[in-house]
């Protein structure tokens, strides 16, 4: 048996919902939604094309080493891929990240099928189109049938390119549930809140009691380049409600984002989510304990994810899922080892990818060598939509 790997601080916690509680009424008052309802007509007027598939990709952000997953000895630390999900799927054990091996530009490779050299930070736009700009150009559909959720701060502006002809019309909406989060406290001491007669005070402590711990790493946050309407805003903030009022007691930056995108699914029901978990990027503090429990954590909310589709009459078997690390950490020999992927050797650029659901055959294996741009082409197969400057090339293992 596997020893608990998530040790919860109890004071903390406490001292969270604690604070939470206060903007909880504010929350409920004012940011419930009423469900909302897609729009009738897409771009330029056109009736939308929604297809009857779904395609989600999940990363395994901050980047896993293939030595601690997938080798033998690291199935400890993956139980559900291994022991649940891998029977159920295709598994690809050679995948290759040959651009830049930073996080905006990886995760950019896997949705516009062609290698990025732009800022490994985030602060510039992918210079090719997304499958978000693609994909609902050609079928004219709203923004709310794309999606980013992503628990690393830098991809505010990944939903979309800035060519003529794509972009802004047709990026995908860009959620950080943090960033939400912030603003949605930011709103409730700024006016009148329950009981609140100091909201200057409130304010620093609450962001003081989420910023303690390890998650101080990665919670500054920007604006997104999509600002979502006041509607949809309201509606997902519903979600902040969820996380923090969980029995579990949720603990980390990927669970909110697991919790966000739980909501998105149930109230807007989007054909494309990626979702980028974040948790394992604590590798760079150089405690290995805590990169391997956020492997686990990982792990659990990819099969909780999972088990949320077979749940949702819209997505039960009619999506396809792909779960990758956007990229690896290097080997021993180099340094920190995995505290780092800047090395460029192979533990830094072989991961894995694993897929799911419609149209992917059962317990299967390929030891083709596939790459990251391979996974931007293969979600346009599956929702049936071209991809026609596209350096990657579509799994063609996968009977779509």
């Amino acid at each position: 048996m596997i020893p608990n790997p998530e040790p919860r601080n109890t004071g903390l916690t406490a001292r969270r919902r604690g604070f939470l509680k206060l903007i909880a009424a504010y929350i409920a008052d004012h940011l419930l939604p009423r469900r909302l309802v897609a729009r009738a007509v897409g771009a330029h007027g056109r009736v939308p094309s929604k297809p009857g598939n779904r395609a989600i990709v999940v990363t395994f952000g901050g980047g896993a080493r293939y030595q601690d997953t997938f080798a033998p000895e690291g199935w400890a630390n993956i139980p559900h891929l291994t022991g649940d999900l891998l029977s159920q799927g295709l598994f690809y054990p050679i995948a290759r990240n040959e651009g830049l091996t930073g996080h905006f530009t990886s995760s950019s490779a896997l949705i516009t099928g062609n290698w990025q050299y732009v800022d490994t930070f985030g602060s510039e736009k992918v210079t090719s189109p997304t499958v978000f700009e693609y994909f609902r150009k050609e079928r004219a559909l709203p923004p709310e049938e794309t999606w980013v959720i992503a628990t690393n701060k830098s991809f505010s502006l990944i939903g979309g390119s800035g060519l003529r002809g794509y972009g802004e019309p047709y990026a995908g909406n860009v959620i950080l549930p943090k960033q939400l989060l912030l603003e949605a406290i930011q709103t409730a001491v700024g006016e009148k809140g329950p009981g609140v007669e100091d909201r200057e005070v409130f304010a620093r402590q609450m962001l003081s009691a989420l910023d303690e711990g390890y998650e101080n790493y990665g919670w500054q946050v920007y604006n997104s380049g999509r600002k979502l309407s006041r509607e949809l805003r309201a509606s997902l903030s519903k979600s902040l409600l969820d996380y923090f009022n969980d029995p579990s007691v949720p603990s980390s930056g990927d669970e909110l984002t697991f919790f966000m995108t739980k909501e998105i699914m149930d109230r807007v029901a989007p054909s494309l989510i990626l979702v980028n978990f974040w948790d394992i990027d604590i590798a760079h503090y150089g405690s290995y304990s805590l990169y391997l429990q956020a492997i686990r954590r990982t792990d659990r909310l990819v099969y909780e994810l999972w088990q949320r589709v077979q749940s949702l009459p819209q997505y039960r078997d009619r999506t396809t899922m792909m779960v990758i690390p956007e990229v690896g950490r290097d080997s021993d020999i180099h340094g920190n080892g995995f505290a780092n992927h800047r090395s460029g050797d192979d533990s830094c650029r072989r991961v894995w990818l694993l897929a799911l659901g419609q149209g992917v055959p059962k317990g299967t294996g390929s030891d083709r060598v596939i790459r990251h741009i391979d996974v931007a082409p293969t979600v346009a197969q599956v929702l049936g939509f071209k991809m026609p400057d596209c350096e990657g090339k579509a799994l063609l293992e996968l009977a779509i």
